[in-house]
């Protein structure tokens, strides 16, 4: 599940494909699952952004709530009735961890989808790499026999002509093609952003023309009526005197002569279709002049430059990056840890030999999760202002030096004082998220210790095999230098 997570969370490719997997699986259920964990994250990312707007995060609950987890919901989950119920309690108002009893449902769902598609992919995988290695082998096999037949079984008239084509290096349909276009789709991203810089870029005639050759050289040769549209299309268009034999062309005057004798003169050229040999010949130099001439020219200009300068910048809550780069599954498992009894003691008290504020963010963060509980039961307003009151007084404005006894910023604190009767059900959010991504950080130290404390036996043979290999390794050093030694005295 793991590995799913971190697939759907950090590339958009994998979740794109993982999704269209499950809408041509004709599985409803799959299909729902994975559009309820998609809207779920957009739903979990208004909570981190600055700002946050009440209205919006109630909204999009109610949107999720209606259109999932109802009883007669278009896109049904099958959510069990105990954990719908509990979600619609606590709809109003929507905090962050509305929704993890479900998340944790529908991961268990698409779980096997998942399993199914990686199978699927790697197979695939296998497949698409026989193939690939395959054609290399035909594609140099070809090349060698050529080479063979002209130095052998050629008169020596002939062959000194047909030795000029052999000497194009040979050109794999994945090596420099494909390098090529990963140095150009590098340079596009850069300029996306912008659809006129785009367009003046996608459509310089440099990289049309190389782009209508690939086409050339990759069209069966079986399609000689395709080949030869496509040949006469790029006679007409780029080998003529106003592109490549003119004065701006991206050959030299020697290149232009050796194309023009490879090709068998200029009125041969226009009537027969290119030779492999002519468009390897024409690529390659073509491509020279984009990566050394064109595109360091088109990079450096002023409006690029400028335009660079005035890209817009996304800002994020910094005090939330820990937070949001951690997967679900984990943040899940480790709330469930904190709304236990035992296991939040445990935790406590390990925390509490860490840091000096660690225990209190503990601490702080269980009781604004007892604010939540008091908002959601409608209980009477002077009760939740006498509550937010204690907290303010314990952790937040403290009368006892530092005032600040919590793990958060102080500029959230001091906004919290000002702003503690406009900022309404969500008057803490912000600083639970910073003491919630502090305590995190000790997760995966306090699960390591708890796994030990519960297989002594493990962690006792785990230690005897380090000791053992430690040993072994400080052995095999020693007669390493002795042997060394050795041969010095032998020497």
């Amino acid at each position: 599940m793991e590995k799913m997570l971190q697939a759907l969370c950090f590339d958009s490719r994998a979740g794109w494909y993982f999704t269209q997997f499950c809408e041509q699986s004709g599985n409803q259920l799959w299909e729902n699952a994975v559009y309820f964990w998609t809207d779920l994250q957009h739903y979990h990312e208004l909570f981190y952004q600055d700002g946050m707007d009440p209205y919006r995060v109630q909204r999009e609950a109610q949107v999720l709530y209606f259109t999932y987890l109802y009883s007669s919901a278009r896109r049904s989950i099958g959510l069990d009735e105990k954990i719908r119920r509990e979600v619609y309690s606590r709809l109003m108002p929507a905090f962050e961890e509305l929704f993890d009893k479900v998340e944790e449902h529908t991961l268990n769902i698409l779980l096997q989808p998942w399993t199914l598609c990686f199978k699927i992919s790697i197979q695939c995988n296998v497949k698409i790499y026989s193939f690939l290695f395959s054609c290399h082998l035909f594609y140099l096999f070809i090349y060698l026999f050529i080479y063979l037949f002209i130095v052998f079984l050629t008169p020596p008239a002939v062959s000194l002509q047909a030795e000029q084509c052999a000497s194009i290096p040979y050109l794999s349909p994945f090596t420099n093609s494909t390098a090529f276009v990963k140095k150009i789709s590098t340079t596009v991203q850069y300029v996306k952003a912008d659809a006129n810089v785009t367009f003046v870029f996608l459509h310089s005639i440099h990289l049309t023309c190389w782009l209508d050759l690939e086409q050339y050289r990759r069209t069966p040769q079986k399609d000689k009526a395709v080949r030869q549209e496509r040949s006469s299309h790029i006679t007409t268009k780029y080998l003529n005197r106003k592109y490549f034999f003119g004065p701006d062309s991206p050959a030299s005057a020697v290149q232009q002569n050796d194309i023009l004798r490879l090709a068998g003169g200029l009125e041969r050229l226009k009537l027969d279709c290119l030779s492999n040999p002519v468009v390897v010949e024409i690529q390659d130099i073509v491509r020279n002049h984009i990566e050394k001439t064109w595109l360091p020219q088109f990079l450096s200009t002023p409006e690029f430059e400028e335009r660079q300068k005035h890209k817009p910048k996304v800002e994020v809550n910094s005090s939330a990056d820990g937070l949001w780069m951690s997967s679900s599954k984990e943040i899940l498992l480790f709330r469930q840890i904190l709304l236990n009894p035992v296991t939040c003691m445990q935790f406590q008290h390990f925390v509490s030999l860490k840091g000096d504020f660690l225990e209190n963010d503990v601490l702080f963060w269980l009781e604004v999760q007892r604010y939540k509980d008091l908002c959601h039961s409608h209980s009477d307003e002077a009760i939740i202002q006498q509550k937010i009151s204690t907290i303010i007084g314990c952790f937040i404005n403290s009368s006892m030096p530092p005032a600040l006894q919590i793990d958060a910023p102080p500029e959230q604190a001091q906004r919290i004082l000002e702003k503690r009767h406009e900022l309404g059900p969500y008057i803490f959010r912000e600083a639970q998220m910073s003491v919630f991504s502090e305590l995190l950080k000790f997760w995966p130290e306090f699960q390591e210790k708890s796994w030990r404390q519960a297989n002594p036996v493990s962690e006792r043979r785990r230690t005897q095999m380090m000791t053992w290999i430690k040993k072994k390794k400080n052995k095999r050093t020693e007669v390493i230098k002795s042997s060394r030694g050795h041969r010095a005295e032998h020497c």
